[in-house]
């Protein structure tokens, strides 16, 4: 393969790490990649961890991503600005193709794609399709899906979600590089919820970690500290250390997770953010229960007492 090609994928690490693994594979197959993002400083941070510097459009969100009138005004004539961008930096490179990964920021070089005839895949990460997607199907786009299954559509093609190779890591090892001092017999559960982990959500999960006695519950959080049998890390971007020692993990249903889980072959309770577009985290654990066999779907409004025993029967199975 010697063709240029440009990436597009913003947003959050849902959208990007997806597109730099297919990016680096289609690299390492001879093609010059360039990527383009957001203006975000988490999309710029996730590029740069991987040494990637992607190209940036002066845009930070879906006008329809916000209620706010001044955000909704500025982020319409962001996103005009971000078309005139797209256009010369498609221009300037010439890409033979343009995969998008979805986010707000995969409008702008669709349309330039369709007006300058250049082809265009799109890769759905969610089991339901987002509207970027189902208008780049009506404009002749190829649809790739991260599950079998995708509501809104009915001409894709089933293709996963790219992930990153899993590394694992030696318990010990893995532990001493989080700073845990758990002892390596331990039965562990992670909990990779971030920021989207709510109030109500949180105390649940306090309430199963206590009901959980000998189990030890590693969470993924913004701060360092143990108490009892939980304890609370930084967020990390190298995962491999998390996953290795994990018996089982309790995440929200967000498409790459899901499918790092999958490569992992880690069972899980997945737990939709009822927030999520279109209910689309929903439809993706579904999918994730259907190919993993070992995992379950938690909901926010069930009891500690429900998710306990479903850790419980996960881990001992």
């Amino acid at each position: 393969m010697n063709e240029k090609i440009l990436v597009v994928a913003g947003g959050t690490g849902g959208h990007i790490f997806p597109a730099m693994v297919f990016g680096r594979e289609l690299e390492s197959q001879g093609a010059e990649v360039r990527w383009l993002c957001g203006s975000r400083d988490l999309e710029r941070t996730i590029y740069n961890s991987a040494g990637i510097r992607p190209l940036t459009l002066s845009i930070d969100g879906s006008p329809l991503g916000t209620r706010s009138i001044t955000k909704i005004l500025s982020r319409f004539v962001n996103m005009a600005r971000s078309f005139f961008q797209t256009r010369r930096y498609i221009k300037d490179f010439n890409p033979q193709k343009i995969y998008l990964f979805g986010g707000y920021v995969s409008f702008a070089p669709l349309l330039i794609a369709k007006l300058r005839h250049i082809p265009v895949t799109l890769h759905e990460q969610n089991a339901v399709a987002g509207k970027v997607t189902r208008l780049a199907l009506k404009w002749g786009a190829e649809i790739i899906t991260g599950w079998p299954a995708c509501e809104g559509i009915n001409n894709f093609r089933y293709f996963g979600i790219p992930v990153r190779e899993p590394v694992r890591v030696a318990r010990s090892e893995a532990l001493k590089t989080l700073g845990l001092n758990i002892p390596e017999s331990s039965k562990i559960v992670g909990i990779a919820g971030g920021s989207l982990v709510s109030g109500a959500l949180n105390e649940i999960l306090m309430k199963a970690s206590e009901l959980c006695p000998d189990f030890e519950f590693v969470f993924l959080s913004h701060e360092t500290r143990n108490e009892a049998n939980r304890h609370f890390i930084p967020l990390q971007w190298d995962m491999n250390p998390f996953y290795s020692i994990c018996d089982a993990v309790v995440c929200r249903a967000g498409g790459s997770t899901l499918a790092e889980l999958l490569k992992w072959k880690l069972p899980a309770v997945s737990i939709p953010w009822p927030e999520a577009a279109d209910n689309h985290q929903e439809y993706n654990a579904r999918e994730f229960v259907k190919l993993s066999g070992r995992s379950q779907v938690f909901h926010e409004d069930e009891s500690p007492e429900s998710l306990a025993k479903i850790l419980t029967s996960l881990i001992n199975s």
